[in-house]
C-alpha cells in the first residue's frame, strides 16, 4: 500500500471542517440554476453575482462536485407520508396500491442507480474561515475574524490552552459555536452569489450541509465503485466527546474528536499501480469493490479579456462528457495589494535582468521582454479594477472499473478539455498528492503548477449551474439528459407555502408536440400518478385511444376505472342529461334551456323559450329530475291546450301554435342518435357519470364540433348536437372540478384540446378549469399537437412540456410561450427532439430537456396508442437480429 499524507480532517461541526493544520472551512450545498436556455443578457447576472462575490470576499475558496444521485428514498418517504396524510384526510380508495406502485418504482430506480453511474453532478463550495491560516494572509492577524466577531481564542496550542489541560486536538465549544456563527453568516452572501434569477429559484440557492452530509463528502473519496454505492450516510455518527474544563475557576465546555472515528471513513485499501494510477479497494456489502483512479491538473487555460460569455467550462465539461469526474479547485485569496506589490517585485526582477544584460553588451531576449509587457498589462489591468487574484489548483479525478476504460477515459478527456482551451496533465508520481488534496477540508499539495487569474475567470467558469429541474417531491417522470431524476408535486403551485417562490401559481399544465412523440404517454403518466398518489382524474378523449382501460390498468383494478365510449346506442341513454352532469338541480335547468334553447334555435324572450323554461323549471322540482320529464311536460301542456274549449285555453291561440312548432322541432333533432345522450327519464336503470370513482374517461370520438369561424346559423344537425353534447360535457366537468373535497387533487385531460377549444362551449370548458382550478386543487392538462393551437391559455398555464415540433414557425411560437429567446440553437433543439423527449418548463421557470420514463414497460403498453400489435412488434424484433 502507498504511503499517504496524514489524513486532514480533526473534527466535524455540522458543516465545518476543523483542519489538523487550523483551517477551518465551512461546506455548503448549491441547489443550482438553469443556464442553457437563458439569452445572453440573462445569462450576465449569474456572471456578476459571482464576479461581486470573489471580488468582495476575502477566503480561500473550495469547489467541490460529486456526480452522484438524488435521494431517491428521502423523496419516497416524503410521497408516502403525504399519501397516508391524503388517506386519513378524505376518500382514497387506492392507497394500498398507490403505496405498493411507490415503492416498486422506488426498488426499480434504486437498482437501475446502483447498476450505472450517475452525471447528476451536486455541487459543493467550501470557505475557509480561519483568514489567518489563508495561504495569502492579509492584514493584522489579530483582527482576522470575520462578521465582528473578535473575542477569538487563538490556536489550541497556545500557552494558555495547554495551561488548562486541554489535549492538542480538543476544541472549545466557544469557538465551534463562533465559527458556526460565521459559518450562518457566510451562507446568507453565498446565497446571492449562486442565483441566476430569484423567481426561477427553488428554495434556498445555497444551504449549509447537515453533519452527515458532510461527512459523507470526506468518506466519499474512499469510495472503491463509480457511483459511490459503497458509501452511505452515516445518520448520528459524531466521532467525539464532550468534555467540561476549568478556566479561571469556571467550568467551559470543550469537544474532544476520536481520531480513531475518522479511520472508519478511510476504509480503503489504496495501492499505487503506475506512476498515474491508483488502485482502490473496499468492501462492498460483503463484496470487494475495485476501482481505477487517475488525476489531472489543470496546467494551463486561456485566458484573455473575454471570460463571458462562452468560457463556461466547468459547466460544460460536466454537461458534454459522457462519463462522469469529480473535480476540486482549490482558490487562495490574494488580496489587491499584495497582487500589485507582487507585480512590482516582478517588474525590479525584469530590471534587474535588463541590467545584467546591457552589462554584458547584449539584447534583453524576446522572450523575457514579452513578459515583461505582460507584467506591465497586468499591473495596470489590477490597479483600474481592483480586483485581489486567485491562486488556483484545479484537479480532476477520472476512474472507471477497468484500467482500460479509465485509459479510454483519459484520452476522451483530453480531448474534451482542448477544445475548451484548458491543458490537463496527469504528473508521474503525484496521485497520492492530488487523491489527498481533493478531500474536503485539505489543503493544496502539488505546487508544480502555479495558475493564477482573477474574479472574472472564476465568474466565467459557471460553477453551479445545472439542470435542476422538478419540485424534488412527488412523483418520479423521467430524467434530464445529465440523468438527474425528475419528481413533480402536481398541486404544489396551489399550497402557497412559505418560503418556496415560484414564477406560477397556476396547477394547469401545457403539453405539444408532432403525433408520435409521446405526449399521449406523458399526460397518461402524469394522470395515472396523480391518481394512485390520492387525486382522481377525467379524460375528455376525441380519439378514443383510451378504450382499452375498461379492462384497468397496471395497479388499477378494473373497479375504479369508467370508459364510456358515448355513441347512440340506448346503453348510454341519458347519460349526458344536463340534470346528472350539473353539480345542482338549478345549474341542471340552466345547462339544459341553454342546450335545449339552441337546439330548437328559439331565443330569450320568445313564447318558445318561455316554454322551455317552464317545462326545465317543472323538471327541476321533481325527485329525479331528467330532461325527459321537461319533454313530457311540454307534450302534456300542448295535449291538453289542443283539446281544450276556447274558454278552457290556458293561452292563446297563437301561443299554443308556437308549442306546437317547438314540439315538432324537438322531435326532429329527437330522431338522431346521440340526443339520447342528453334525455334521460325517471326510470333510466344505466349508470349515470359518477363523481366518487377515482378515473373516468368519456370518449366522444364521433362527434362534429364546427370549426370556430363557422358561423352557429350554419351549424348542421350534428354539428349543433356536437356542441350540445360537448356543453353537457362542460357541466359535468365543472361539477367534477367542485366535488368532494376542495384539497382533494383532481386532473382534467383534454387531449386534442384543439378540437375541444374550436367551439365557444369547449374553449370556455378549458378557460374556466385554468382560471378556478388552483382554487379547487383541478389541474388541466391540456394537450394538443402545435403552439398555436393552446392561444390565450398560456398565460395561465403553470408546468409546460413541448415535444418535437416540425415546423419553424411553431417551433417559434412555443419559444414565445416559455419565454426562451428564438434562437437558431432552440428553434433546431425544438424541432429535432427525440421520440421520448420533451423541453419542460417547471413552475420555477426553469427549463431543460426531460426524457419521460414510465419506469415499468406494463405501464407503458398500457398507454400504447399505436395500431401494431404485440405479435407484430415480437416479429418486428426478431427481424432487427437477423440483420444485425
Amino acid at each position: 500500500m502507498v504511503n499517504f499524507l496524514e489524513f486532514p480532517v480533526k473534527h466535524v461541526e455540522a458543516n465545518v471542517i476543523f483542519s489538523r493544520d487550523g483551517r477551518v472551512t465551512a461546506y455548503y450545498a448549491i441547489a443550482g440554476f438553469n443556464y442553457d436556455f437563458l439569452a445572453e443578457e440573462d445569462k450576465t447576472t449569474p456572471f456578476i453575482n459571482q464576479l461581486q462575490h470573489y471580488q468582495s470576499q476575502g477566503q480561500d475558496v473550495h469547489h467541490f462536485s460529486l456526480p452522484r444521485s438524488s435521494n431517491i428514498h428521502h423523496i419516497t418517504e416524503e410521497t408516502i407520508a403525504l399519501m397516508e396524510m391524503k388517506n386519513k384526510n378524505y376518500d382514497y380508495p387506492l392507497f394500498e396500491m398507490g403505496k405498493n406502485y411507490i415503492q416498486q418504482q422506488t426498488e426499480a430506480l434504486v437498482q437501475e442507480d446502483k447498476a450505472s453511474e450517475k452525471r447528476e453532478y451536486h455541487n459543493y463550495i467550501g470557505i475557509q474561515l480561519n483568514k489567518s491560516k489563508n495561504k495569502y494572509p492579509t492584514g493584522n492577524r489579530g483582527t482576522q475574524w470575520f462578521g465582528g466577531l473578535k473575542a477569538f481564542i487563538e490556536g489550541l496550542n497556545s500557552p494558555i490552552n495547554q495551561a488548562i489541560g486541554l489535549e492538542s486536538n480538543d476544541i472549545l465549544q466557544s469557538e465551534i459555536d463562533a465559527y458556526l456563527q460565521q459559518a450562518k453568516e457566510m451562507g446568507s452572501k453565498l446565497k446571492r452569489a449562486f442565483t441566476a434569477n430569484r423567481r426561477k429559484q427553488m428554495g434556498d440557492a445555497v444551504r449549509s450541509l447537515e453533519l452527515e452530509e458532510t461527512l459523507y463528502l470526506v468518506e466519499s473519496m474512499y469510495s472503491a465503485t463509480t457511483n459511490f454505492k459503497d458509501v452511505t450516510p452515516r445518520s448520528g455518527y459524531y466521532p467525539a466527546d464532550k468534555i467540561e474544563i476549568l478556566l479561571d475557576g469556571e467550568k467551559r465546555e470543550a469537544v474532544r474528536p476520536h481520531p480513531e472515528g475518522y479511520v472508519a471513513l478511510q476504509d480503503t485499501y489504496i495501492d499505487e499501480i503506475n506512476p498515474q494510477t491508483l488502485k482502490l479497494l473496499r468492501n462492498d456489502f460483503g463484496a470487494t469493490s475495485t476501482l481505477y483512479v487517475r488525476c489531472f491538473v489543470l496546467t494551463n487555460f486561456k485566458h484573455d479579456e473575454h471570460e463571458f460569455p462562452d468560457n463556461e467550462w466547468i459547466y460544460k465539461l460536466q454537461k458534454n462528457l459522457v462519463f462522469p469526474f469529480l473535480y476540486s479547485g482549490r482558490m487562495h485569496h490574494k488580496h489587491n495589494t499584495r497582487v500589485l506589490k507582487d507585480l512590482s517585485n516582478k517588474k525590479l526582477e525584469f530590471d534587474d535582468q535588463r541590467d545584467q544584460a546591457h552589462k554584458a553588451g547584449v539584447n534583453l531576449d524576446l522572450s523575457t521582454a514579452r513578459k515583461e509587457k505582460g507584467v506591465i498589462q497586468l499591473e495596470d489591468y489590477f490597479e483600474k479594477t481592483g480586483y485581489p487574484s486567485y491562486a488556483c489548483s484545479f484537479i480532476f479525478r477520472l476512474q472507471a472499473t477497468s484500467l482500460e476504460e479509465l485509459d479510454n477515459r483519459a484520452e476522451k478527456f483530453q480531448e474534451e478539455t482542448r477544445k475548451y482551451g484548458l491543458e490537463v496533465h496527469a504528473p508521474f508520481g503525484e496521485q497520492p498528492n492530488l487523491f489527498m488534496e481533493m478531500i474536503p477540508g485539505a489543503t493544496q499539495h502539488y505546487q508544480d503548477y502555479h495558475l493564477e487569474t482573477d474574479p472574472r475567470m472564476l465568474s466565467g467558469m459557471m460553477y453551479g449551474a445545472s439542470s435542476g429541474l422538478g419540485d424534488n417531491r412527488g412523483f418520479y417522470i423521467g430524467d434530464t439528459m445529465q440523468e438527474k431524476p425528475v419528481y413533480i408535486y402536481p398541486e404544489l403551485a396551489s399550497k402557497a407555502f412559505g418560503g418556496m417562490a415560484t414564477m406560477v401559481n397556476s396547477i394547469s399544465m401545457l403539453v405539444a408536440g408532432a403525433t408520435g412523440f409521446g405526449k399521449s404517454v406523458l399526460m397518461n403518466l402524469i394522470l395515472y400518478l396523480c391518481i394512485l398518489t390520492g387525486g382522481r382524474g377525467l379524460v375528455l378523449d376525441p380519439k378514443n385511444d383510451r378504450k382499452g382501460w375498461v379492462k384497468g390498468l397496471p395497479f388499477i383494478s378494473k373497479k375504479y376505472v369508467k370508459v364510456w365510449e358515448l355513441n347512440g346506442s340506448d346503453a348510454f341513454k341519458g347519460i349526458l342529461d344536463p340534470f346528472r352532469t350539473a353539480a345542482d338541480k338549478e345549474t341542471g335547468r340552466s345547462v339544459a334551456t341553454n342546450i335545449f334553447s339552441y337546439l330548437a334555435n328559439v331565443e330569450i324572450g320568445s313564447s318558445k323559450y318561455n316554454f322551455l323554461a317552464e317545462a326545465f323549471s317543472h323538471a327541476a322540482k321533481q325527485p329525479s329530475p331528467c330532461v325527459g320529464d321537461a319533454i313530457t311536460y311540454l307534450h302534456e301542456l300542448y295535449e291538453f291546450n289542443s283539446k281544450a274549449s276556447v274558454e278552457d285555453l290556458t293561452m292563446p291561440a297563437d301561443v299554443v301554435t308556437d308549442l306546437y312548432k317547438l314540439i315538432k322541432t324537438l322531435n326532429t333533432f329527437m330522431n338522431e342518435p346521440y340526443v339520447k345522450l342528453l334525455v334521460g327519464n325517471a326510470t333510466d336503470s344505466q349508470q349515470s357519470l359518477a363523481q366518487d370513482v377515482p378515473l373516468q374517461v368519456i370518449s366522444f370520438e364521433n362527434l362534429t364540433l364546427p370549426k370556430s369561424e363557422k358561423s352557429p346559423k350554419d351549424y348542421s344537425i350534428h354539428e349543433k348536437i356536437s356542441t350540445a353534447i360537448l356543453i353537457s360535457i362542460t357541466a359535468f366537468s365543472h361539477q367534477f372540478m367542485m366535488s368532494g373535497e376542495r384539497t382533494q387533487l383532481k386532473v382534467i385531460v383534454s387531449d386534442e384540446a384543439d378540437t375541444i377549444d374550436k367551439h365557444d362551449t369547449g374553449r370556455d370548458l378549458n378557460n374556466t378549469i385554468v382560471r378556478r382550478g388552483r382554487y379547487f386543487t383541478t389541474s388541466l392538462i391540456k394537450g394538443a399537437q402545435n403552439a398555436t393551437d393552446h392561444g390565450n391559455d398560456v398565460a395561465n398555464m403553470g408546468m409546460k412540456f413541448c415535444f418535437a415540433l416540425t415546423k419553424t414557425e411553431e417551433a417559434k411560437e412555443m419559444l414565445d410561450y416559455f419565454d426562451l429567446p428564438q434562437t437558431e440553437e432552440n428553434i433546431n433543439r425544438l424541432k429535432t427532439l427525440e421520440q421520448g423527449t420533451c423541453l419542460f418548463q417547471d413552475i420555477y421557470g426553469r427549463t431543460d430537456v426531460l426524457r419521460v420514463n414510465t419506469v415499468f414497460h406494463q405501464v407503458l403498453d398500457a398507454f400504447d396508442t399505436s395500431t401494431s400489435t404485440e405479435e407484430e412488434r415480437k416479429f418486428e424484433k426478431e427481424k432487427k437480429k437477423i440483420l444485425i
